[in-house]
């Protein structure tokens, strides 16, 4: 259900004010509707309320409506002007004033429901660019790492790791089906690796959580290991063996 929207109408006419009350009442689509007869009352009314459409007229006593307009832009009000006149020839000023929309007198109300839904969609905007700013993120953190060797570098899909080893100021990673000891630490290798999806247990081994499918504490192991993890990645197992602690780990499941 779309939320509703709230509206403030400014005209020097009574009658114009309600007929366009009554018309922005019949869209449903409004749960406040303010009005005010100048720009003066107007701007007492955005001192405490700051609706999403303000409906204003331009040929006022007092200040007109591109003064007003002017105000609203330097105080930084958020809400959109759609400006409601009798005079066409005000309409080119109206959008090199950027005013949202430009209504007609008397008000059609097939234009002022165009109106409203082309100010719903132009809210949508926002949302969609953080849809598409989380999908890029997404994209970037299973993105190929670079990662340094004894001999140069790998590309390496973050997505097909089992679990990265430290092996002194290197590190071991396995992907299942291959190997790789790289020239980096497995701090920096962590700091490499998307936020989601992994498990630091203890200070030399990260693990893929996703590929993991059983963890059996074992009695016969060599000392200092006490667990058996078993990884399966495209149909196959792969096993290592952890000690006590990161069997421990493991099992409060403290994912990054």
């Amino acid at each position: 259900m779309q939320k509703k929207l709230t509206a403030l109408i400014v005209d020097d006419e009574i009658k114009a004010v309600e007929l366009l009350q009554k018309l922005l009442e019949d869209t449903l689509q409004f749960s406040r509707i303010e009005f005010s007869f100048s720009a003066v009352e107007a701007f007492q009314k955005l001192n405490q309320v700051e609706p999403d459409l303000i409906f204003l007229d331009i040929k006022m006593p007092g200040q007109d409506g591109f003064s007003l307009l002017k105000d609203l832009h330097d105080l930084k009000i958020n809400s959109e002007v759609v400006f409601v006149t009798a005079y066409d020839k005000f309409a080119m000023q109206a959008i090199k004033n950027h005013a949202f929309d430009y209504l007609l007198k008397p008000v059609d109300r097939k234009e002022l429901v165009d109106c409203i839904n082309q100010y719903r969609n132009r809210k949508q905007v926002p949302n969609i660019l953080d849809r598409l700013s989380e999908y890029v993120r997404s994209q970037k953190e299973t993105s190929k790492l670079r990662i340094n060797t004894r001999t140069g570098y790998i590309f390496i899909d973050p997505s097909s790791i089992l679990y990265c080893k430290a092996d002194g100021n290197y590190t071991y990673i396995d992907l299942g089906d291959r190997q790789h000891l790289c020239s980096i630490q497995l701090g920096m290798v962590e700091g490499m690796l998307p936020k989601n999806g992994f498990i630091r247990l203890g200070r030399s081994l990260i693990v893929k959580f996703d590929f993991i499918t059983k963890v059996d504490r074992k009695t016969n192991l060599p000392a200092g290991q006490a667990g058996l993890i078993t990884f399966e990645k495209d149909s196959k197992m792969y096993t290592l063996n952890i000690s006590k602690a990161q069997v421990k780990k493991l099992e409060e499941k403290q994912v990054r």
